[in-house]
């Protein structure tokens, strides 16, 4: 759970830096490799997770969201600035693939904080859809945006979602 709140702790701060700052490129490059790192733990987070549920089909649905979020990390790396077509492609498919991931198991879960889950998987698909239909963008900022904006409510929906249950860990489903 702490690598939650820190990863909506950091998330937030790449919002307020990129809103406040007076050099928007400085920031927004940044803000990028900020946004990196902040990827990263979302998919250490949900790699953690995979190992939680009992059936087969919960874990599979972890390990396809985590990696989605290493393929997006990687993306960013390799693209920062969202200047080529297929790569926004394929960072808009990966987040879409990652919120699909998640809705799958909050759909068919039995556990109380699923309600959390779904809130979050619906967040990284619309995220995913934004950037995949948006694109070609004149800035990349408000893709970051969306990007902080989504790993904010992954980290602060994974919190009340192990509050909700015994011994701050998923009950098996």
């Amino acid at each position: 759970m702490i690598w939650s709140l820190v990863l909506a702790i950091g998330a937030g701060a790449v919002l307020l830096f990129l809103q406040f700052t007076p050099r928007p490129f400085l920031t927004t490059i940044a803000a990028i490799l900020w946004l990196v790192a902040l990827m990263g733990a979302a998919a250490l987070i949900q790699m953690l997770q995979a190992h939680v549920p009992s059936r087969r089909l919960g874990r599979i649905a972890w390990r396809v969201a985590g990696a989605s979020y290493v393929v997006g990390a990687a993306i960013l790396i390799a693209d920062p600035l969202l200047g080529n077509g297929r790569m926004v492609a394929a960072l808009a498919s990966a987040l879409a693939l990652a919120g699909l991931a998640r809705l799958s198991f909050a759909l068919g879960s039995e556990q109380r904080g699923r309600r959390w889950y779904f809130l979050s998987g619906v967040m990284t698909l619309t995220v995913g859809m934004a950037i995949g239909f948006a694109w070609p963008f004149s800035l990349v900022a408000p893709a970051i945006k969306l990007l902080a904006v989504d790993l904010l409510v992954l980290g602060a929906t994974n919190i009340p979602a192990h509050n909700g249950t015994f011994d701050n860990r998923m009950r098996p489903t």
